[in-house]
């Protein structure tokens, strides 16, 4: 949808020295309902926006399904760790440094781990405690967004694994139920077994490219149309 993106993350790839597969995203604006039948998706009952009480949009919609894929092409290809980032992000920096060193500390304290943020919007004032042993590493309380988070083989399969097209939410909401950090007791129910092992860097080392009111900052999830189909339609 914004070619301007792709082109700038792919500028910003060559000059760290990383190699990218570039992944199409899910276009919610497409999705129409009967593609969402054919998915057999079901949105989660009674879920709503707790900042904007309102259903989810399209383009959440969208957005998880696009990690979805990824999560699948992940276990399809075996691979033991990737590193998945959106296209509106801001590289902290020496990243690639950063996320090396990441990396050895993960191998090094021998952490049995499935994710770990790399950027990520803190939504709790409780302290976060870092991992014995880690100078990099903490435990995440809840937390929203996707930026960019490092997955392993095992992290794939527990996402998939809990069936959420069965009870979709969106992504960022998803992800703290299955570390067992969200607030939100009726969502967690729907996820019996959340035992997924997710870490944090500390300090960050992505962020948005814009923030919200900033000029320039554009949102194709929330500027899509909301769905109104009625869940049992779906």
């Amino acid at each position: 949808r914004r070619p301007e993106r792709r082109q700038r993350m792919e500028q910003c790839f060559a000059e760290l020295g990383v190699r990218a597969i570039t992944v199409d995203a899910v276009d919610g604006r497409e999705l129409t309902d009967a593609m969402l039948e054919e998915m057999s998706i079901t949105l989660m009952d009674g879920y709503t926006d707790p900042y904007h009480k309102r259903p989810m949009k399209r383009g959440e919609i969208g957005c998880f399904l696009s990690h979805y894929s990824i999560w699948k092409k992940v276990v399809q290809s075996g691979d033991e760790v990737v590193m998945v980032l959106e296209d509106d992000v801001r590289f902290e920096a020496f990243f690639r440094q950063k996320v090396e060193a990441l990396l050895d500390e993960l191998k090094s304290l021998a952490l049995d781990w499935d994710l770990v943020y790399l950027g990520r919007k803190r939504l709790q004032e409780q302290d976060e405690v870092f991992v014995p042993g880690s100078k990099m590493l903490v435990r995440p309380n809840y937390s929203y967004w996707t930026l960019g988070y490092l997955l392993s083989q095992s992290g794939a399969r527990k996402l998939l694994a809990a069936d959420p097209l069965n009870s979709l939410l969106p992504v960022d909401e998803y992800i703290p139920i299955l570390y067992d950090r969200h607030t939100e007791e009726k969502w967690k129910a729907n996820f019996p077994v959340r035992n997924l092992q997710a870490f944090s860097a500390e300090p960050l080392l992505i962020y948005p490219a814009r923030y919200l009111h900033e000029e320039g900052y554009v949102s194709d999830t929330e500027d899509s149309p909301q769905v109104s189909l009625p869940r049992d339609d779906l």
